[in-house]
């Protein structure tokens, strides 16, 4: 058990939140006084912490839309997204101008210290998917509001379409001194590797959200905008459906993973329920209050047309303070480090969902265990970095992990061992990054619990290009 972890900084705002939702967001009354709290004046700390935990299933799903928001006013609502169903059927949430300006201020805050954009002209390339997913509209509002705010940005919004996005990038970006290409990972990887040397010659900055990513697949980015000197180039978004942006990489973050890396002492001390690399973010805990329960999940506090109130997104990871990530960083000797890091601040972990698994034997098999196989100099060019895991059966109805695999584009042929040579780097991989599976392995031995990989052509059967790839599930 995780003991309760909670920040002073944000938590006047977010007990306001609580408080105002008490009275005036129905859903959220009826269920706290059906989880037993009765306190009907101003909130303490203490009480904030006694408020029950809400979920998508326990909460948001057992009430109608109208009665979640303010004054069960379902007009408050500005704009509509669902959630990519990755975990189970869609779910919808609106955005109100507020949310809208929080998106601009995270945006901005971007721009700013990670690409350093200033005065300069930028093109925002829009990678995500269009439509009711959150990540496309999301982030042309963003953009449109930052040029509506004196940042000379314009906007372009090709989507999921990878010829189109590159197209945009080689015909429009030359007219700008700035290029952002703003979408999922394996997209943007997409994207980037389909350009000539000449294109990818502009100076580009890369946006993602959707899913985390290792260095060495920021190596592989920054090396291909010709950025390697500069890794906050590569920002991650830590964003979801219920509200947009969490929380973001900066500078700072950035160096601290990356020291974390090099680092194994200081990355024992910084994430030390972690079998590979988290995603490591900044958070506005005056927008985003965030805490972690006594099981390891995140729970957050959010203002908007549909207030959140300890919200568990069924993410785990910690919180950690300005302060406390000073003194860690001290007691490793990374003084220089620690002076860039603002003891106000607060920083949040992400270790992973544990919804989204597949079961191999016993041992629960997560895509974040196994993608690092996929970034290797030996193979990065050679497949997108999207694959399939599946532990089910096989005809002998002993348990086999499937795992099929993309080529990257213009791979129409495999060079020769490359089956081979993905299968050691996945089973390699997970024996590093998953204790049961190192168990299993010893158990049963390297023929039985070896990944079966399977090469697939891009853009074709498990790996059509939708708003949102999955990770796990069934390999035929």
């Amino acid at each position: 058990m995780h003991p309760l972890t909670t920040s002073a900084v944000g938590l006047d705002h977010a007990m306001a939140v609580a408080s105002d939702a008490l009275h005036r967001v129905p859903a959220y009354g009826t269920h706290a006084r059906e989880c037993g709290y009765t306190h009907s004046g101003a909130i303490t700390p203490a009480e904030f912490v006694a408020l029950p935990v809400t979920t998508k299933k326990g909460y948001l799903r057992r009430h109608e839309i109208p009665q979640l928001m303010w004054d069960g006013d379902i007009a408050r609502a500005d704009t509509w997204s669902s959630t990519s169903g990755s975990t189970g059927q869609p779910t919808f949430f609106p955005r109100d101008p507020a949310a809208i300006n929080d998106a601009i201020h995270f945006y901005g805050q971007i721009f700013d210290d990670c690409f350093e954009v200033g005065e300069r002209s930028v093109l925002l390339v829009v990678c995500f998917a269009m439509g009711t997913w959150i990540g496309g509209t999301y982030s042309h509002q963003a953009g449109d509001g930052l040029h509506r705010r004196g940042y000379r940005v314009s906007v372009t919004t090709p989507g999921i379409d990878v010829a189109a996005a590159a197209t945009n990038i080689k015909e429009l970006g030359p007219q700008y001194e700035k290029v952002v290409v703003a979408g999922y990972p394996p997209l943007v990887k997409d994207v980037l590797d389909q350009m000539a040397d000449a294109a990818l010659a502009q100076d580009i900055s890369i946006l993602l959200a959707g899913e985390g990513v290792t260095e060495e697949w920021r190596d592989h980015l920054l090396e291909r905008i010709g950025r390697s000197d500069r890794p906050e180039r590569v920002c991650l978004i830590y964003g979801t459906a219920e509200v947009g942006v969490m929380g973001h990489e900066s500078p700072v973050t950035v160096s601290v993973r990356r020291a974390a890396r090099a680092d194994l002492a200081l990355r024992a001390e910084l994430f030390p329920q972690a079998t590979t690399l988290p995603t490591f973010v900044e958070v506005d805990p005056a927008r985003r209050y965030a805490e972690v329960d006594g099981e390891g999940y995140l729970l957050f506090t959010i203002d908007g047309a549909l207030p959140l109130i300890r919200y568990r997104i069924n993410d785990k990871g910690d919180v950690l303070t300005g302060a406390r990530l000073r003194q860690i960083l001290v007691a490793h000797g990374h003084d220089g480090l620690a002076d860039r890091v603002d003891p106000e601040g607060c920083f949040v972990v992400l270790t992973g969902r544990p919804d989204v698994s597949t079961t191999f034997y016993s041992s629960n098999i997560y895509p974040s265990q196994l993608a690092p196989a996929f970034d290797s100099p030996a193979v990065a060019r050679l497949v997108t970095g999207r694959f399939r895991a599946d532990g089910s059966p096989g005809g002998d109805h002993r348990p086999v992990l499937r795992v099929a695999v993309e080529l990257a584009a213009g791979v129409h042929t495999a060079p020769p061992g490359l089956v081979d040579d993905l299968t050691v780097l996945c089973q390699n991989t997970l024996l590093r990054t998953n204790d049961e599976y190192r168990a299993l392995h010893a158990q049963r031995g390297a023929d039985r619990t070896a990944p079966r990989v399977t090469l697939h052509p891009h853009g074709t059967g498990l790996f059509r290009v939708g708003p949102k790839h999955k990770y796990t599930g069934e390999v035929k």
